[in-house]
């Protein structure tokens, strides 16, 4: 039997790559005659950078960078051929924060544009940046911060690029700006599709995933449409509402305003450039997971990506979640086999997250074994 392993990460206790492996070294305690290839997914988000390093043999660095509360920590970029790999998740990302932390009034892309500036340095002529996992909503002010760029309030002071200043702007300064960003493409993984500001943009409908109460929620709102106007007097065009604006709280709408960016699919992109679909015809049975499947995994995540490519070859796809918190119907629809969770409901989640290794891999075991016991009736 020969089995394609593509899973996502399993947020909270390991990433992709540890996934795949679990899974694989479970397929061989049941099949010893097993045929398994790897292939970790990822979105655009957490594990972004690990799987097209993967992909494209890229080499990492780790650079010195503002964590999304301006503290100093290293964070890893990837170089192969003219291009540069940026996770924006690991300089900005929620994950960096202890809950108490989290509160996208006070937080930065700032990480973001040192990575920028680090890679324009060593001369590449595009950079493939992942925006999933955010803990901010800035509007994209910090990354542009530390490329040169200033904002500036009504007497013409320097604002702290967070979201609590957004409502401040009223000017742009762009004397110090680093031209040499101009002559780099921009490839924005990304399946977020709002626009930056309203009742489906950035403030919203992600910023309360990152610690913002109602009050916040509406001044973050507040701020973002006043960027966006001083934004469109500024470039004279307004792209606040152009779809994935409102991608990472806003950091999508300022690399599409300003530096220009091409916005791709993000589980579309890894899916081609790790050539999926050769792989997909190879197998027989995908295995894919996550940490919990539930409706917004059907928007476009990893999981049900390869699960629509599996489907195209009438293959069976069976993905092995944390948690499950979606309906039969709707699954089945996108070409998934069956799903099954590795949490049991009787333990705590700290112990379902501590156990997750050993409950992934007796899953596992258990799903090959249901397979080949039907395959020899």
């Amino acid at each position: 039997m020969k089995y394609l392993v593509a899973p996502d990460k399993y947020k909270g206790s390991f990433d992709a790559l540890v996934a795949s492996e679990i899974i694989k070294e479970a397929i061989f305690e049941v099949d010893k005659d097993a045929e398994v290839f790897q292939l970790p997914l990822a979105d655009g988000g957490e594990g972004t950078l690990t799987a097209l390093s993967k992909i494209f043999n890229a080499k990492t660095e780790e650079v010195e960078v503002n964590d999304p509360l301006f503290r100093k920590i290293k964070s890893k970029i990837g170089f192969f051929e003219d291009k540069a790999i940026i996770e924006m998740a690991e300089c900005s990302g929620l994950l960096l924060l202890k809950d108490h932390e989290r509160n996208p009034l006070y937080t930065t892309t700032y990480g973001v544009g040192q990575l920028i500036k680090y890679a324009i340095s060593k001369g590449v002529k595009e950079i493939i940046i992942g925006i999933g996992g955010s803990a901010t909503n800035d509007a994209g002010t910090g990354m542009l911060s530390a490329l040169g760029m200033k904002f500036l309030d009504e007497n013409g002071n320097e604002l702290k690029p967070i979201g609590e200043n957004l409502i401040k702007i009223k000017k742009i300064d762009d004397s110090e700006f680093l031209n040499d960003v101009r002559k780099v493409k921009f490839t924005v993984l990304c399946d977020v599709t709002n626009p930056l500001y309203g009742e489906n943009g950035a403030a919203y409908v992600f910023a309360p995933q990152k610690g913002a109460d109602e009050n916040a929620v509406k001044l973050l709102d507040m701020g973002l449409r006043n960027f966006a106007n001083v934004s469109q007097e500024y470039l004279g065009k307004d792209l606040s509402l152009s779809s994935g604006a409102g991608a990472a709280g806003g950091l999508g709408f300022a690399l599409l305003a300003f530096l220009n960016a091409q916005y791709v699919s993000g589980i579309d992109y890894i899916l081609s450039a790790s050539r999926a679909e050769e792989h997909v015809k190879w197998a027989d049975i995908i295995i894919t997971g996550e940490g919990r499947f539930d409706k917004q995994s059907l928007s476009g995540k990893s999981t049900i990506g390869i699960a629509r490519l599996g489907a195209k070859f009438g293959k069976m796809v069976i993905v092995v979640s944390g948690s499950i918190d979606c309906p039969f119907e709707e699954y089945s629809k996108e070409g998934i086999t069956s799903i099954f969770s590795i949490v049991d409901m009787a333990s705590s989640l700290d112990r379902c997250l501590k156990e997750a290794p050993r409950l992934l891999k007796e899953t596992t075991k258990s799903i090959v074994n249901l397979i080949l016991r039907t395959k020899n009736l």
